[in-house]
């Protein structure tokens, strides 16, 4: 080999090795680089993972402490059938309740029973028994607190004190109105709680009510009225009173399903948070306002083991009574509640005849038979309504892709 392509090949034999050498270490920085990385890449993942775990867990746990919140009396999953179910078994607590407290009060309250005629007092006893159930919704029982969706569940405190006013008002306006009124404009005045329903959620609510729920409605109370209403006697006072009452207890009414619709909450949560202050307002205000309706102070009665009895019983239904209202409520609506619920009217007169032999007249069985047709015919016309809307909502569902 010359000397002179052997002085051209040294450099480039110098440059080859300095490449060989560059490139070896350019392959273990990257070698270390591209091990770093993945090590990186999989202690992120093993904590993706361990969160991804951790966060499983709570949301199964929230779910499962929903589950038991709205469980407390029925579950939030379910079926046609078992909607049906739990319908029927909420409508027929409420109207046994109902019918018994009727029955229990009569012998309680009657002068030719116990004499306790002190009701706003006794709505206050009603109202602190009730307040009872906020042991088995408290946050230390299961979270019971938590709704379906996993959330606590709140109700504000104004929204608990409008609610407290609106519902202490109704209880005094309709005690005011049974004293100032005959029993005749009285059971006209509780007859006008549904078309001041339907004029509130139609106003505030904008609520629009079909003409077959309608014609239903006034079917109900044509036959209620001919059933119940005889002499009809008006005056200023009783019809200011009356009127404070109706329209407060269908604001009442209407708040207990508004509200637990708006804060996601169970009726047994709503219930065990307003209950309490309806007991300290009833019992600070109502032996005042049964004074002045009795003439006699409670503190002045005269107690005996039978009277206590009955008040203990009494407490009982009104728990029961108290419950599966606000239930209905929440699963119907107020109007609804108002129409189903008159066939305690109907039972009240029956079991008044079977139990105190109370005279039935061919007019109250015709009345009574009347309403008994409408509220037959509202339940046909509010479940073609729904079915209605289930087939409207569908029809739009497919129409934008959806299934």
């Amino acid at each position: 080999v010359s000397p002179s392509s052997r002085t051209r090949s040294r450099p480039q034999r110098l440059s080859a090795r300095c490449s060989f050498a560059r490139r070896e270490r350019l392959k273990a920085v990257s070698g270390s680089t591209r091990t770093t990385r993945f090590k990186a890449g999989a202690s992120r993942g093993r904590s993706r993972l361990r969160r991804g775990r951790s966060v499983s867990g709570g949301e199964g746990a929230v779910r499962s402490n929903g589950n038991q919140g709205c469980k407390m009396l029925f579950g939030p999953d379910e079926s046609p059938a078992q909607k049906k179910i739990v319908d029927a078994a909420a409508w027929s607590l409420n109207i046994f309740a109902s019918v018994a407290i009727v029955m229990v009060n009569k012998q309680l309250m009657n002068g030719s029973g116990y004499g306790f005629s002190f009701a706003t007092t006794l709505c206050g006893l009603h109202f602190l028994c009730t307040s009872s159930i906020g042991l088995f919704t408290s946050s230390n029982k299961g979270g019971s607190d938590v709704n379906a969706s996993g959330e606590k569940m709140r109700v504000p405190p104004n929204d608990i004190a409008m609610f407290v006013v609106v519902a202490a008002t109704s209880i005094i306006g309709l005690n005011m109105s049974l004293m100032l009124n005959t029993i005749g404009f009285y059971q006209v005045c509780k007859l006008a709680q549904i078309p001041t329903m339907c004029v509130l959620e139609g106003t505030l609510m904008g609520k629009k009510f079909g003409r077959r729920v309608i014609q239903a409605i006034v079917i109900v109370l044509v036959g209620v009225g001919i059933a119940t209403v005889s002499d009809v006697e008006m005056n200023f006072q009783g019809t200011v009173a009356a009127v404070v009452g109706v329209v407060s207890t269908s604001g009442q009414q209407i708040l207990v399903a508004h509200l637990q619709k708006k804060h996601s909450v169970t009726s047994n949560f709503l219930l065990a948070k307003t209950s309490p202050y309806m007991a300290a307002s009833m019992l600070l205000f109502g032996p005042a306002m049964d004074e002045l309706v009795t003439g006699r102070w409670v503190f002045d009665y005269e107690w005996s083991s039978a009277s206590l009895t009955f008040l203990a019983v009494s407490c009982f239904f009104a728990v029961l009574v108290n419950i599966s209202s606000f239930l209905c409520i929440g699963r119907f609506s107020a109007v609804s509640f108002q129409v189903i619920g008159h066939v305690k009217t109907c039972l009240v007169f029956f079991f008044g005849w079977v139990i105190f032999a109370a005279p039935i007249t061919a007019r109250n069985v015709m009345g009574c038979s009347l309403a008994v047709v409408g509220m037959i015919y509202y339940s046909h016309a509010k479940t073609q309504e729904a079915a209605r809307v289930t087939t409207s909502a569908s029809g739009g569902n497919i129409a934008n892709g959806k299934l």
